[in-house]
């Protein structure tokens, strides 16, 4: 008796595990294997820099500096967007300057609260 219910259990297990892995496969929403995962959803926009906080002299002891950009998000499908927000910059890397365009992702229609640095593009497999 005990032997059935694990094999039921283990079937149903199976089953749920490779619907999940299909899902992701076809570009689903979601899944246990990183199908749609973080990007599912979100597309590829600009955020050009109309505003940045001054660099402070030296960073916490991690080397990191807390940078304040404000600027304006253009993409596909989505009239040009005002946004603000903050982003953490270790002291090798360049502080953003007015004018920049910097790549971000954004959900469309909701722009102005979804948007975060970044860019949709896979990283190459080593």
């Amino acid at each position: 008796m005990v032997s059935v219910v694990l094999f039921v259990m283990f079937a149903a297990l199976l089953t749920f595990m490779v619907l999940q892995w299909r899902r992701g496969r076809a570009g689903g929403t979601g899944g246990l294997f990183g199908g749609g995962g973080a990007g599912a959803g979100f597309v590829q926009g600009t955020l050009t820099v109309t505003g940045v906080s001054d660099r402070p002299d030296e960073g916490d002891r991690n080397d990191q500096m807390y940078c304040t950009v404000s600027g304006t998000i253009i993409g596909p499908d989505t009239a040009p967007t005002n946004v603000y927000g903050h982003m953490v910059v270790t002291g090798k890397t360049p502080w953003p300057q007015i004018g920049a365009d910097m790549p971000v992702v954004y959900k469309p229609g909701k722009t102005d609260t979804s948007w975060r640095f970044g860019s949709l593009e896979v990283p190459p497999a080593v």
